[in-house]
């Protein structure tokens, strides 16, 4: 993940800056002081991709002191100066004392987002490519964007074995695919081979290749999968579950780079580039014998987590919407589904232990058995028990504490959801209504609370509301108790 040095007086600015770079996988470190970043900025062992600096910092290190001290720290890392005042002429001093951007404060959100892309675009070479794989492997959430990150690093070297290690249906294929798409070897044949559809007795021939007359059955010659790679990609999907017998001429032929066919008598180079997947524990294979040490050492040079779905949670909308658009192509349905709120959230806490994989294959299910457009019913299993912990999940966010609530918009669409019980649509419009206002009343009144330093008075005119509804639709709303002052005037 990138990190983004932010120095600047205000912590209330931070925090917002902090959520509108998370949304990006871009994680902000935040200092109040000159002094403070001065120390982080002398550390070899503190990165930055960025920083964004005031001009204005209060103490014995300015903004300018930074900024040039910056450029001779870490001349490769852009720095944007920040300002609270409009000072024509500062952009300009800015500029000359090396920072790459200036902005104004208060921040503009867009504005601020496009400089800070733009500017860790041009100072990561890898950015690019990263951007196109994500078109290939759909994702925003840390965990996938850490390993496209790293799939981009091995992606231009030609003869790199690459191991993609992680549990059925994350999609390691799509990492092999996108290793031979964007590689060197593009132009040259892709071969794929699930190693787990072979049987142990024709593995040998599938993937060197046989002659004919070489055992019963063989009557005509056959080219295997190492032979129909050439020189493009053989991608090997489980190879944790090859029987040893074929694990030791396997070793031999990544080895010494050749291979005959079955029953042949003449050497075939391997010229390949390899990709090997697998969901088995390698390393507990190897200590259980079932998995021979020299041929793990000879299929690894770079290895990649792909993270199960768990792992990756915020990308599972963005998931279901991929898989409703793909089924209406798939199937010529010109149906606009969508999933109602009750099933969302029933979704987002199911165990998808078969990834994503068992997500699209669960979506398809719920468009081939929907009548209409909207999806309330999930083809998944004992329903009723997931419907109940829904319910008692929402039940029990209501109590929660104060400090627990995440007030990002994230954060007020998880509340609104979670205040809704799974039977919403048996409930009659103000019932249903009700649950989302008193989840709405949860988040925003907190936060107004919280903006006026827990005075009441403060906080109900900045809602446009007396202090006596302040407390009550608070009350209603089942949070804590409310304490803070009040004006002596206050109503």
């Amino acid at each position: 993940m990138q990190r983004v040095l932010l120095v600047d007086n205000s912590a209330r600015d931070a925090k917002r800056l902090r959520e509108l770079l998370a949304k990006e996988c871009i994680e902000l470190e935040f200092c109040s002081s000159g002094a403070e970043a001065d120390i982080l900025l002398s550390s070899p062992v503190q990165s930055f991709s960025a920083a964004i600096v005031l001009w204005e910092l209060p103490g014995a290190i300015s903004g300018c002191d930074l900024l040039i001290k910056s450029r001779k720290l870490r001349p490769e890392m852009p720095v944007v100066v920040t300002s609270e005042l409009l000072d024509f002429s500062l952009a300009s001093r800015a500029d000359a004392f090396g920072a790459k951007k200036f902005l104004l404060k208060p921040f503009d959100s867009d504005e601020f987002l496009a400089c800070i892309r733009s500017l860790l675009r041009a100072s990561d070479p890898l950015s690019p490519l990263v951007e196109q794989l994500r078109k290939e492997i759909l994702g925003q959430s840390p965990a996938i964007i850490a390993a496209l990150k790293q799939l981009a690093k091995v992606i231009p070297y030609r003869n790199t074995r690459v191991l993609l290690l992680g549990e059925t249906g994350t999609g390691k294929e799509l990492f092999a695919r996108a290793i031979h798409k964007f590689g060197p070897r593009s132009e040259k044949p892709w071969v794929p081979v699930d190693l787990n559809t072979i049987t142990p007795t024709l593995m040998e021939s599938a993937l060197f290749g046989h002659e004919k007359g070489s055992f019963t059955g063989a009557t005509a010659q056959r080219i295997g999968y190492f032979e129909e790679a050439a020189d493009g990609t053989l991608f090997l999907d489980e190879i944790g579950k090859l029987d040893l017998s074929i694990q030791n001429k396997l070793l031999r032929v990544l080895q010494e780079r050749k291979f005959r066919r079955v029953g042949g008598k003449t050497d075939l180079e391997f010229r390949a580039g390899l990709v090997c997947a697998t969901s088995t524990d390698l390393a507990l294979a190897i200590n259980e014998g079932t998995f021979a040490r020299d041929l793990f050492h000879r299929i690894v040079e770079v290895t990649i987590h792909v993270p199960p779905l768990r792992e990756r949670k915020g990308d599972i909308d963005l998931l279901l919407n991929h898989f409703l658009d793909s089924y209406r192509h798939e199937y010529e349905d010109e149906r606009q589904f969508k999933f109602s709120p009750g099933a969302l959230a029933i979704l987002r806490s199911y165990p998808l232990k078969g990834n994503i994989r068992e997500l699209r294959n669960l979506v398809y299910a719920c468009c081939i058995n929907c009548e209409g457009t909207q999806i309330t019913d999930l083809p998944v299993g004992d329903l009723s028990k997931l419907q109940a912990e829904n319910t008692l999940q929402a039940d029990e966010s209501v109590s929660r504490s104060m400090d627990s609530l995440d007030l990002t918009r994230d954060g007020l669409l998880q509340e609104l959801l979670s205040g809704l019980p799974a039977n919403w649509n048996d409930l009659s419009y103000r019932e249903a209504a009700d649950h989302f206002t008193r989840a709405f009343d949860r988040v925003y009144l907190k936060e107004k609370v919280e903006q006026s330093n827990h005075n009441i008075s403060k906080a109900a005119r900045a809602a446009g509301i007396d202090t006596k509804t302040l407390r009550k639709r608070w009350k209603d709303s089942g949070l804590p108790p409310l304490s803070g002052t009040e004006d002596s005037d206050a109503d």
